[in-house]
């Protein structure tokens, strides 16, 4: 499956979004396999899956109690994954309270249609920036990954819960924190 995904990807010139193959090398890449992983929407556990499989701790976000359900079936047995059921911008922050030494963020939880949850706003991703920020000094060393940059700054067919690509770049240089954007991935780090 993936192979013919990345084949069509370079048969359209490699255009946004990549791959989810692709995406999850640029994790592996630029990530920690030392430290916690906390993820923002599980969906189906996919990615949750590959992080599970060298990560020391992985912690999981999704708001949908029937994707909560299926994950926590799915990734019974296996110690070092917890899901959490709530909404991010309710229950980000105090699970990041939690949390210290290397941590490695994957923002990815917003509605995208399908099984995906709706919940007030389309992607929480301002409130777990702010926690971020709020929080960073408990952390020893921190990448964030904010998936599907191209959504961000195209307000005039977005909804107004994403903020500008300046938010972003501001964000991270706010926390000196160095910053690129691959693959349609937005990634901060100490």
């Amino acid at each position: 499956m993936h192979m013919v995904n990345q084949s069509r990807w370079k048969r359209n010139g490699y255009s946004v979004p990549a791959p989810q193959s692709v995406k999850l090398e640029v994790l592996k890449r630029h990530g920690n396999t030392l430290g916690t992983w906390v993820e923002t929407g599980t969906y189906l556990g996919d990615t949750t899956k590959v992080l599970g499989a060298s990560a020391k701790r992985v912690i999981s976000i999704e708001p949908s109690k029937d994707l909560v359900i299926r994950a926590r079936k799915r990734f019974q047995g296996k110690a070092n994954i917890e899901i959490v059921e709530g909404l991010s911008e309710e229950v980000f922050e105090k699970v990041l309270s939690g949390i210290s030494g290397s941590v490695c963020f994957w923002l990815d939880g917003h509605a995208s249609g399908g099984l995906t949850h709706r919940g007030p706003v389309v992607t929480p991703i301002r409130y777990e920036l702010l926690a971020i920020g709020k929080l960073k000094n408990q952390f020893d060393s921190m990448v964030v990954f904010i998936d599907d940059f191209r959504g961000f700054g195209f307000k005039a067919d977005q909804d107004a819960d994403y903020p500008s690509r300046s938010y972003l770049v501001n964000w991270a240089d706010s926390l000196e924190l160095s910053w690129t954007v691959e693959h349609d991935i937005f990634v901060a780090w100490n």
